[in-house]
């Protein structure tokens, strides 16, 4: 899976190419109502040699030779202006005046290429549409108003499951932090999972989301060479080094002796890496540990911060207040 640095800065060459080749059709689109042009702007290339020149050289023509280019210059805007052409109609065109294509304005990079690289960033996240519209702004907590859950406020309890991945969105990598978050159906583990997933888009950093299921049939393609194995093992290269991997619905999965080795793998070399993984499961902690091995959930109580989810299912509680 290429780099979002490497996909941008390819799109930043194709609009470079498409640009140089719009400026020289309009060019020859010009000439050849006015070939007049074609011979000033011949003129004004021999005037910048010798202009150069005067600069190395300390010649005292440069003021001469500028008067030369500026009355080119004007004869070359009145012949356009004659012909039905904007002034600047043969002059080089960038999508970005700013950095002129480049993606780099004193060495830093533009805007432009931050926005490429976002945008690239984003479609090798696999988060869907639906997930990349949710932010913590957008969180609607008064679907939990008037819950109680063993004896605590839902609400209170979700304000404060909001604070801690908001913090965790915001600084994860520097943190090492990882999530393993618990909770029925329906109790918001994507939509914060999602949440946290934007922030961390937004900021320019790497995600990767695959519910558990997907993400080992991923993992036995690459090992056994099933179909698409090269694509498969782009993937898992990914996995292990994205800036935060996001593995969803964790249990829904076919356990093998194979699958348990690789989430092993997985999460623990993410460890010794440093890099963040947020995990959701619809199983308890202790259900878990029924299903993986004890090197597994030895990790999850060392090395994660555990969050659970509380309150009745989001789905019949949005579909109850539409009813209304």
């Amino acid at each position: 899976m290429e780099s979002a640095y490497v996909l941008a800065s390819r799109e930043m060459e194709r609009i470079r190419t498409e640009n140089r080749e719009l400026q020289r059709k309009r060019r020859a689109e010009a000439v050849r109502k006015e070939p007049r042009i074609g011979d000033i702007e011949a003129e004004m290339m021999k005037c910048g040699t010798r202009l150069l020149k005067c600069v190395l050289y300390k010649n005292d023509n440069f003021e001469e030779i500028k008067e030369k280019i500026q009355s080119l210059r004007g004869e070359k805007c009145e012949l356009l202006r004659k012909n039905g052409f904007p002034e600047d109609y043969t002059d080089d065109i960038y999508s970005c005046p700013k950095c002129r294509d480049t993606g780099f304005v004193d060495g830093k990079r533009c805007a432009c290429l931050k926005r490429l690289i976002l945008k690239y960033i984003s479609a090798n996240s696999n988060l869907t549409e639906y997930m990349l519209e949710q932010k913590f702004e957008n969180f609607d907590f008064s679907l939990f108003e008037g819950q109680e859950d063993a004896g605590r406020s839902v609400l209170k309890v979700v304000q404060s499951i909001c604070e801690r991945a908001s913090a965790f969105a915001e600084g994860f990598e520097k943190t090492h932090e990882n999530l393993l978050i618990l909770g029925n159906a329906g109790t918001g583990k994507t939509f914060v999972t999602s949440c946290i997933a934007n922030r961390a888009l937004e900021r320019g950093k790497t995600v990767y989301y695959q519910t558990a299921f997907r993400l080992f049939d991923i993992f036995e393609r690459a090992k056994f060479g099933k179909e698409d194995a090269e694509e498969a093992e782009e993937v898992v290269r990914y996995v292990y080094d994205v800036d935060l991997l996001i593995i969803d619905d964790l249990g829904t999965e076919f356990v093998t002796q194979f699958t348990t080795a690789a989430f092993f793998d997985v999460i623990n070399s993410r460890i010794i890496s440093g890099k963040s993984t947020i995990i959701s499961s619809n199983l308890d902690f202790e259900k878990l540990s029924e299903i993986y091995s004890q090197r597994i959930t030895s990790r999850f109580m060392g090395d994660y911060t555990i969050v659970q989810t509380v309150g009745r299912d989001l789905r019949a509680v949005i579909k109850r207040r539409n009813k209304r």
